[in-house]
């Protein structure tokens, strides 16, 4: 009796049914749509529209990207994937991407940081009233071949040399899964000395002669107050960089690394130079790692050459520039707390005075780091802010659909329906 009952009121209220169904899937449909909308807004606010585009990027690539892609797409997509790995724009990614094994140059870098506890001054850092002294560490001969001859009598240096040749053969062994190896290398100088240039404040610098009259410099400094992802997003993200960088005329990210896990861009930045001195313009190559398992960051950035940028009359073009910086966070990423060491080499393309160069290194440098430093911490202090609104105006429906109710209140019906006339006859 009841499943006819049941029946009868499926045949007759058919319409009813189907207005509580498309009701119940329109409420969980609304919802979720609201929830997507304040999520895409929430992380809108604190990592910014490029940050965004990032995070949607990487979740595509890991979660949704077809495994089987390349086999559906067949020859035409084949060569589409490679077009695109050339680039849009000509440049060709695959011979120009920059080489994991740059990263290899800091292990030097690593091993200072790692040392900081037990670091001693050497004769000239103390001249210079240096905080630390890079120059034990850094001037340490590695071992070039097993046939190089060796003094009769070694020396204290020679013995720290033969404790430190573990750590110049050896690779860094970073953690980067598949990320592409690369092919570009960067060309430094080992053959000349570190030596002490100036501390000031928190940073320590030391230079190293790569050719004559022109250096390379080495910047040591910790922040205790900023986060290791802050610091890395206030340098990787060009939109925020116009707004604290007032030397920064143009920034422009020109092409970005297809491939998934190789974190490089090509960018041109026209940077702003004293009066009298004409603005220096880069075309330049970034690639940055983030090593969870060693809890290492480290950036690279190397000269490039792009056709759609040549260079410009009025401006400067520098051919010549690469930089390294491995930042180490004090405990975890997203807590207070870092060290980084900066290398970098720089040429202005044509002769400046010693003095410019000096006032260049002193003091432009130290500002440029210093505005850096404050632009982590207002980008952190606003990304607070904003997590703390964000949170305090998301309106969680803990409730139950109200189609859900309706949808009870609807079956119940069934079993309270009246009964027939010709059901009430035969009772009677």
């Amino acid at each position: 009796m009841l499943l006819n009952r049941f029946v009868l009121a499926i045949k007759n209220q058919s319409r009813e049914t189907l207005r509580a169904w498309s009701y119940q899937c329109e409420s969980i449909f609304a919802q979720r749509s609201r929830r997507i909308q304040q999520l895409l807004t929430f992380y809108q606010s604190v990592y910014g529209t490029q940050g965004l585009k990032q995070l949607w990027r990487a979740y595509y690539r890991r979660e949704l990207h077809p495994p089987l892609r390349g086999m559906v797409l067949s020859a035409v997509g084949l060569i589409g994937l490679n077009i695109k790995r050339l680039g849009g724009d000509g440049f060709d990614w695959n011979q120009e991407r920059l080489a994991l094994s740059n990263f290899d140059l800091c292990r030097r870098d690593i091993e200072f940081i790692n040392t900081l506890p037990h670091n001693q001054l050497c004769q000239r850092c103390q001249a210079k009233k240096m905080k630390y002294c890079y120059c034990q560490l850094g001037n340490l001969r590695c071992r070039k071949s097993q046939t190089k001859a060796t003094p009769s009598a070694p020396t204290k240096k020679d013995a720290d040399a033969g404790a430190s040749a573990n750590i110049c053969d050896r690779s860094l062994d970073i953690n980067v899964r598949d990320a592409p190896a690369g092919t570009v290398c960067i060309q430094s100088q080992d053959e000349h000395e570190w030596e002490p240039y100036f501390s000031k404040n928190e940073f320590s610098i030391w230079r190293r002669e790569e050719r004559s009259s022109m250096y390379s410099y080495k910047v040591y400094a910790r922040y205790d107050d900023v986060t290791a992802d802050d610091f890395l997003h206030v340098q990787t993200d060009l939109d925020y960089r116009r707004q604290w960088d007032d030397t920064a005329l143009r920034l422009e990210l020109i092409s970005e690394d297809p491939v998934p896990g190789s974190n490089s861009h090509l960018i041109y930045w026209e940077m702003q130079w004293p009066r009298l001195f004409a603005n220096r313009d880069y075309v330049y190559c970034r690639r940055f790692i983030k090593d969870d398992k060693k809890n290492f960051i480290f950036i690279c950035n190397r000269n490039a050459t792009h056709s759609k940028y040549p260079a410009l009359p009025g401006k400067v073009r520098v051919t010549d520039y690469w930089s390294l910086m491995v930042i180490k966070p004090f405990r975890g990423f997203q807590e207070p707390g870092l060290h980084f060491v900066l290398t970098y080499y720089d040429d202005p393309g044509i002769p400046i005075p010693q003095n410019i160069k000096s006032w260049v290194t002193q003091k432009q440098m130290p500002d440029f780091l210093t505005k850096m430093y404050l632009a982590t911490k207002n980008y952190s202090y606003s990304r607070a802010i904003k997590m703390k609104d964000m949170f305090n105006g998301f309106a969680l429906i803990n409730d139950e659909y109200t189609a859900n109710a309706q949808r009870g209140s609807w079956l119940g019906s069934l079993s309270r329906l009246p009964k027939t006339t010709g059901d009430s006859k035969s009772e009677r």
